[in-house]
């Protein structure tokens, strides 16, 4: 672990306005990390307000905290910025400007690629989920995790060990999740709001995207596309491509599985997923992002041909 957790725990006693935002397109261990870490500041008489630039994915609006997520806010108001499961505020998106108001900017990531941004920093690349490290935050705070709380984490640990099928399933993450449990998590009720309550036009999108399936570099890579005009037409977001990767990483030979999303602006969101042989997150980098070894992500701008030409090509040098 980078950092100083004591030196977190202070700060945070210390302050009492806070500004918390996390990545821009949050999935459960943003989300939950944030929400987490707002409700407990909370339970300690603090301000806390969950700046995003993007909407919270509709299957994690039961969240507890969720109905107070904002989307626009001065943040020259506020004693101390915290951006969780982030690598640095630019990767918040459009709120990033606001991140940067407040006199202390902590950071709290599991991101190996984090640059340890802010004036303090809490990261540690081995922990299964940012959310770990928000559960380790509150109990140096000696604040009471109650059931809101601990469905939060609970959801920012399952949603990044893959419900417990991905390698960083760590001793640590099922001790948590277990002891969230413990405090009146539900776990059928979690699961079926996390992963069986979807949308139609999700559904239908499903079928669409998987229409655009494709290998490269002799099955080792399977890919799936979606553009604009795809979510447009069902009438869907982007939280509703939610786990879509995980149907051509499940393919039988496949080593990387990757899915292109077109933006605004003349470029690509790339997310990769690789089974364990390949470090995705050094791939990522080579364009900008970064992540994790077996998941991770980046922007390349360019027409869809052109970017998965390079994507494939270096996908392919990076399993040679």
């Amino acid at each position: 672990m980078r950092g100083d957790l004591s030196a977190v725990r202070d700060v945070l006693r210390e302050k009492d306005r806070f500004l918390i935002a996390c990545h821009e397109n949050p999935e459960g261990d943003a989300i939950g990390s944030e929400l987490a870490l707002a409700l407990a500041l909370r339970k300690m008489g603090k301000t806390a307000t969950v700046l995003n630039a993007d909407p919270v994915p509709r299957n994690l609006l039961f969240l507890a905290g969720a109905d107070t997520v904002v989307f626009e806010e001065d943040g020259s108001g506020y004693d101390v910025a915290i951006v969780v499961d982030c690598g640095s505020p630019e990767r918040t998106g459009r709120v990033a400007g606001e991140l940067l108001k407040p006199p202390v900017l902590v950071n709290i990531d599991h991101h190996r690629t984090n640059g340890d941004r802010g004036k303090l920093a809490l990261v540690d690349p081995d922990a299964a989920a940012t959310g770990l490290l928000v559960h380790k935050v509150i109990v140096a705070l000696g604040v009471e995790i109650d059931r809101d709380i601990a469905e939060n984490i609970y959801v920012a640990v399952l949603t990044d060990t893959g419900s417990f099928h991905y390698g960083n399933s760590s001793p640590d993450a099922f001790r948590v999740a277990g002891d969230m449990v413990g405090l009146g998590v539900d776990p059928w009720a979690v699961a079926e709001q996390v992963y069986e309550t979807q949308s139609f036009p999700r559904i239908r999108l499903l079928g669409r995207v998987l229409s655009s399936l494709e290998t490269a570099v002799g099955g080792r890579v399977a890919s799936i596309t979606t553009m604009r005009a795809d979510l447009a037409e069902f009438g869907a977001g982007k939280d509703d491509l939610e786990g879509f990767i995980n149907y051509p990483r499940s393919i039988i030979g496949t080593e990387v599985a990757v899915s292109f999303r077109e933006e605004e602006g003349g470029f690509f969101r790339v997310s990769f997923r690789s089974k364990g042989r390949v470090d995705v997150s050094e791939v990522a980098a080579r364009f900008g992002g970064g992540g994790h070894r077996n998941a991770a992500g980046c922007s390349v701008p360019g027409a869809i041909a052109d970017v998965k030409r390079k994507v494939f090509g270096a996908l392919e040098a990076a399993l040679s």
